[in-house]
């Protein structure tokens, strides 16, 4: 037969209609479950001009499902007399009550702990004043949302020199019972100082030996490797999202993103840091585990 115009359209009239809807679901994209706002080191004074600038980064969040602080959300109240400690928690209180009307958590950064980790046992000594400001249940936590586990982790500890970025034992082996309870989950975790950072090589900030590169336990955890370990069994940890540093990276390790989300303060309010302005970064969830990143600059 002769393959005419008039021949052709009459053939692919034949074609059973079915076959067009399947041919066009045959790869459907990843549909988003929640977009997450990830403010860390947002450092907040108790000042109207820093609140007025600090408004700005959440104006432009308010989109968001859900809001992730990742600590150092005050200013600083380590080693501080408890006028300007309250005076910080009293400006967080009405700041947050004000801007953030969305489901939010927390977990805490080193500067969000007063007396430099002084612990007497009672509920307004060490961690504890903070965790009750930010309504966090315990210092690490985990919690579903939309399809995804989002687990919380205090990375932030005393040591001779001031604090360390360490995963206690008691708090390692709360991690390790929840990540063999639930390995087909899509996680993401949150801790203050990184748990594996690019920018802990590369601070200007630090100093090194001859010869060597320069890891300071101050700017990521003492033990990463066991918790590295945890994650590469588990198999379905996705996404590990820090701050500390003020700056920002991407590493990918062993099946696990790992990001450094910058800092919302930038240089503490002062412009940026280390050629890092102030930001904050968005998170896209995914249904079956992929992500989306975004970071988000307001001044």
């Amino acid at each position: 037969m002769e393959l005419t115009r008039r021949n052709i359209l009459s053939m692919l009239g034949s074609v059973p209609l079915l076959s067009l809807p399947a041919l066009a679901t045959a790869a459907p994209k990843s549909r988003r479950n929640l977009k997450v706002a990830y403010f860390t080191d947002i450092h907040l004074p108790c000042c109207n001009q820093i609140n007025a600038r600090a408004v700005q980064a959440f104006k432009k969040a308010q989109h968001c499902d859900l809001f992730l602080f990742g600590g150092d959300n005050l200013m600083a109240v380590d080693h501080q007399p408890e006028d300007k400690i309250q005076a910080q928690f009293d400006n967080w209180k009405r700041f947050t009550k004000k801007h953030v009307n969305k489901p939010h958590r927390s977990i805490l950064g080193n500067h969000d702990v007063e007396l430099g980790f002084i612990n007497d046992g009672t509920p307004m000594s060490g961690k504890h004043r903070t965790s009750e400001l930010y309504g966090m249940k315990n210092r690490y936590w985990v919690e579903k949302f939309a399809g995804w586990q989002i687990i919380g982790l205090d990375t932030v500890h005393q040591n001779e020199r001031g604090y360390i970025g360490h995963i206690d034992d008691e708090q390692l082996h709360w991690l390790e019972q929840v990540l063999a309870a639930d390995r087909t989950t899509p996680t993401m975790v949150m801790g203050h100082i990184p748990i594996l950072s690019v920018t802990a090589l590369a601070d200007a900030g630090n100093k090194c030996h001859k010869n060597s590169m320069p890891v300071s336990f101050c700017t990521q955890v003492s033990n990463s490797r066991q918790v590295i370990k945890l994650f590469r069994h588990a198999g379905n940890v996705k996404l590990c999202m820090s701050g500390h540093t003020h700056m920002n990276d991407r590493c990918d390790f062993g099946g696990t993103t790992y990001v450094c989300a910058g800092s919302v303060c930038g240089s503490w309010w002062k412009g940026s840091h280390q050629g890092f302005s102030p930001s904050f970064t968005q998170v896209d969830l995914m249904a079956g585990g992929e992500f989306n990143l975004k970071t988000v600059h307001f001044e």
